[in-house]
């Protein structure tokens, strides 16, 4: 007969130090960002999480049962164009990238993007080099904007 996995609910994050062992929740991008989700953290046991905001990668959350949990956000496939030097590239990267409305992440000298097939083909296109690998992605939720 299976035993039942436990369930911890998770409500708030943690507030005190940071206690000498940490529980590692690996969890994607996507559901990261979500105020509620369900994952199997390293000790075996399975996380409810609720909360009043979405939370990010390395947060600390104070779990039910009193242990200290670490959310690690899981590495993807990106697109990682460096930062260039060259002016005119620079002003191209900026208006390609605008125009294109997505999520990015600006690092000190590299860019990173969400690994699309179509724009791969793009990039490819208009000459903009960039290398594909696999990296944690810690792009904003939204454009911080509206027309």
């Amino acid at each position: 007969m299976p035993t039942e996995v436990p369930t911890v609910l998770i409500l708030a994050s943690w507030s005190d130090d940071i206690p000498a062992e940490v529980i590692d929740i690996e969890i994607d991008r996507h559901s990261i960002v979500k105020r509620r989700w369900r994952k199997l953290a390293s000790n075996g046991k399975e996380i409810a999480f609720q909360l009043n905001q979405a939370a990010k990668h390395h947060d600390l959350l104070a779990g039910a049962d009193g242990h200290c949990y670490k959310l690690v956000q899981s590495p993807e496939s990106v697109i990682e164009i460096p930062m260039p030097n060259d002016h005119a590239m620079a002003t191209k990267l900026g208006w390609y990238l605008g125009n294109q409305h997505l999520g990015i992440e600006v690092r000190e000298k590299s860019i990173l993007l969400e690994d699309i097939h179509t724009l791969r083909r793009s990039l490819d296109k208009i000459g903009i080099p960039y290398q594909q690998k696999n990296d944690i992605f810690l792009c904003s939720l939204h454009s911080s904007h509206s027309h």
